[in-house]
């Protein structure tokens, strides 16, 4: 399973002005920016043996925009709620079954820096430090 971080930090041309060969897909601004989020991310990411912090660098194409977890558990993680197989009330279930989320909290090594929504809090924490060092990036160009 595929989990994207489709959050958005709504830069736009207009907050690079005349700038603007840099923030292609593929350009050196949004490279930096890829790059700077999955630097943050990663602490706040759940980790046990490093499996997720692991697909993250190598299923996402830096300077697409978009970052990639690709594990069968990575939107659990980041929702941060236990999941069960309804028919056995279990947490393992069979391959490709689907599971339902319950009311109860996941627990996290490393908490509270690790744990649910690592993409929207490292946004909240370093959005304005990243963008700071996209803009610093533009202005060379």
């Amino acid at each position: 399973m595929k989990f994207e971080c489709k959050g958005n930090f709504k830069a736009t041309l207009k907050d690079f002005p005349n700038k603007r060969k840099g923030l292609q897909k593929g350009g050196p601004v949004q490279t930096f920016i890829d790059n700077e989020v999955m630097k943050q991310m990663s602490p706040m990411m759940p980790r046990d043996e490093g499996h997720m912090i692991q697909s993250m660098i190598t299923s996402t194409v830096i300077g697409s925009g978009v970052i990639n977890v690709d594990t069968p558990y990575a939107r659990f993680q980041h929702e941060g709620k236990v999941m069960i197989y309804e028919p056995t009330g279990s947490t393992y279930a069979p391959k490709d079954a689907k599971k339902i989320v319950t009311a109860r909290d996941l627990q996290y090594q490393g908490a509270p820096t690790r744990g649910a929504f690592y993409f929207e809090r490292m946004k909240k924490a370093k959005k304005d430090q990243i963008l700071k060092g996209a803009q610093a990036l533009a202005n060379k160009l």
